[in-house]
């Protein structure tokens, strides 16, 4: 058993408006995670300024700093490939790391693991761009999507049962800059994961907007949503010229126009934290120094922000905050409704999951679910983040076994299995091709429905193509794909079995992945493209596409000319030459010899005849196999690596 005293686990959640850490020792799993302080606080702003003595400073104090150079917050984004974007987050997260170190609060004796979320949402090379970016400047720096350390949070917290998290859970991630949606069974992702820009940083910038309005609106004497008399002294209130002088302030330093922006920020979480306290009264959460002209108080209570959420807002296309949230809420049960997923119930988490609103429309869209929070939604992710590190240290070496099949073992599998599916799937073709190809033909010829023997291969070449690339051929070649991938699962799961039992799983925690054919066996271009077996898809293209191309070339001849009208061909030949057999109308009289009878038992001869010629077909291009194998062991790979993660749960 490794020994992990001196195994420090921490979760990094760097989010675009506020940022929290926590830790967890490797070698005690009952403990639960610890805050590590930023300036002396449990969750800090995102934010980050220059000073011209005192360098670089973050969070709370970076804001109160009378001469920065520079202010940058609620900077994290997806932009990558912007050098400066680069730049800021690394030297964010190194002031971090560093203060740390100074604060005692981690020993570089120790070793430490962070583990740092990312919006699910997120692309594979954005998360490794990510990855890369904050190795420079942490140690042993590991990316997991947000949702997952929501949900191992809230299971172990006691939020969630283990039973429930068997069952799909709608994680609703309501941050700064996005709301992130993600349908989680057991821990994997499945296809209802996308992230929307709607943030609630939106809700902060309109506040500051309405402030300056409000002051505006009394001075021309139009106010249609406060009476800023009962609230404000006359001299508190801004005149004209003061507005338009703060206006341009704000739009050419941003220094000053972050500052009010964050005291907005802190007078919307006052306002949703004691919501019945201020639906009349304004917040009070101070004031910002303006180049000592001015003292920007926002201006929020009740009727302010229900202005502001319902107001549209060009940067939604002219939605409202509010109804923005709610359609999207409405894509989302959308698209669960069209792949008949109900989950068992919804958990929010981020800071912003804290507005009240935000929880009354989500009950509203889904009725019949239950919704979830953390009581501090702002340090779940951190929190989250820190457990699931833990279980991922200890499970490391569950993991390297996991992936030592899947890299040593799982295409001799796949490959193995091989040739049993191109012998069966050859059966299934010969089959098919001859009952519904074949033989209503050569009747359709007897009746003289078709006129010549040129005109017959042509419709079986017609109707042999049409056959493979539509529902009912293709739907052979799927089925058929699907009963063989069940016999290599079943491979697959007495190898992973063994895993389990030396790690005191249950067995059969790697169970089949669920495949659902729906309405998918179409035409080619849309084979089997499940939303888990996107990458059959092209491999099930390029197998039809060579059946289509190749073995009817053959069809003709192995059926027709070799025995079930070759006596015809051959008397017509006598009288009227070879070489004018197949455009010869031949007579009625004659065509009366191929019996139906005479039909179904040639036609059954030639059935191996032909399944020979298909299965010579397929094996001998050599890309067949190499394909095969390839898709379905990726495939297998990515369900088992899934499964493994669900896993780590039970390990946990």
């Amino acid at each position: 058993m490794q020994d992990y005293h001196n195994t420090r686990i921490i979760g990094f959640d760097l989010g675009h408006g506020e940022t929290a850490l926590t830790w967890v020792r490797a070698d005690n799993q009952e403990t639960n995670p610890q805050s590590l302080l930023i300036n002396n606080r449990k969750s800090q702003i995102t934010a980050i300024a220059h000073h011209p003595q005192r360098g670089i400073i973050i969070g709370e104090m970076a804001c109160q700093l009378a001469d920065a150079t520079l202010l940058e917050i609620a900077f994290k984004t997806r932009k990558f490939q912007d050098l400066s974007y680069q730049k800021t987050i690394e030297e964010f997260v190194n002031a971090i790391y560093q203060h740390l170190i100074d604060t005692n609060q981690i020993q570089t004796s120790d070793t430490n693991y962070f583990f740092i979320g990312c919006p699910s949402g997120w692309w594979i090379e954005e998360i490794q761009s990510y990855k890369q970016i904050l190795s420079e400047t942490v140690p042993n720096a590991t990316v997991v999507k947000e949702s997952r350390a929501a949900l191992m949070h809230a299971k172990e917290s006691g939020i969630f049962t283990i039973q429930e998290l068997e069952k799909s859970v709608l994680v609703i991630d309501i941050g700064s800059s996005t709301t992130d949606y993600t349908l989680v069974k057991g821990m994997a992702d499945t296809p209802i994961d996308f992230g929307h820009d709607l943030g609630a940083s939106l809700i902060e910038k309109e506040i500051l907007k309405k402030t300056l309005e409000l002051h505006r609106q009394y001075r021309e004497k139009r106010q249609d949503i406060v009476h800023l008399e009962k609230y404000l002294n006359e001299e508190e209130i801004w005149t004209l010229e003061e507005i338009d002088k703060l206006e341009t302030i704000l739009k050419q330093s941003p220094i000053y126009r972050n500052r009010c922006e964050l005291r907005c920020r802190k007078a919307k979480e006052e306002y949703f934290n004691y919501q019945d306290s201020y639906q009349d009264d304004f917040v009070n959460v101070g004031s910002e120094d303006i180049q000592r002209k001015f003292k920007f108080s926002p201006l929020v209570n009740g009727k302010i922000i229900n202005e502001i959420l319902n107001q549209p807002l060009q940067q939604l296309d002219n939605k409202s905050w509010r109804d923005d949230f709610g359609s999207q809420l409405k894509v989302v049960k959308g698209k669960l409704d069209e792949q008949n997923i109900i989950p068992s119930a919804i958990l929010l988490t981020g800071s912003a999951s804290k507005m009240g609103f935000v929880l009354e429309m989500s009950q509203e869209i889904f009725p019949k679910l239950p919704c979830k929070r953390d009581g501090e939604p702002e340090l779940c992710i951190a929190r989250g983040l820190a457990r699931w590190g833990r279980v991922y240290i200890r499970t490391s070496g569950f993991m390297d076994e996991i992936s030592k099949f899947l890299d040593n073992e799982l295409t001799g599998i796949v490959g193995n299995h091989v040739p049993a599916f191109l012998d069966k799937l050859s059966e299934e073709l010969a089959n098919g091709l001859v009952e519904e190809v074949v033989k209503p033909c050569v009747q359709s010829w007897r009746n003289r429905e078709i006129i010549t023997l040129k005109a017959l291969e042509l419709e079986i070449e017609k109707r042999a193509k049409s056959w493979l690339t539509e529902s009912e051929g293709n739907g052979k070649v799927t089925k058929c794909l699907l009963a063989w991938l069940g016999n290599v699962q079943d491979e697959v799961r007495e190898k992973t079995d063994s895993i389990c039992s030396k790690y005191g799983l249950p067995l059969g925690t790697f169970g089949s992945k669920t495949i659902d054919l729906g309405d998918h066996t179409g035409k080619v271009p849309t084979s089997i493209s499940f939303d888990d077996l996107s990458g059959l898809s092209v491999f099930v293209g390029h197998l039809v596409a060579i059946i289509v191309g190749v073995v009817i070339a053959s069809l003709f001849h192995v059926i027709i000319f070799a025995g079930i009208i070759a006596p015809i061909i051959g008397i017509v030949a006598y009288f009227a030459g070879e070489s004018l057999v197949k455009e010869t109308d031949i007579p009625g009289w004659v065509r009366k010899f191929v019996s139906d009878s005479r039909i179904n038992d040639l036609a059954v001869k030639k059935k191996p005849e032909l399944q020979q010629k298909i299965y010579e077909t397929l094996t001998k291009d050599p890309t067949i196999a190499i394909k095969l194998g390839k898709s379905i062991s990726e495939w297998l790979k990515e369900t088992v690596q899934e499964q493994a993660d669900r896993a780590r749960l039970l390990i946990a």
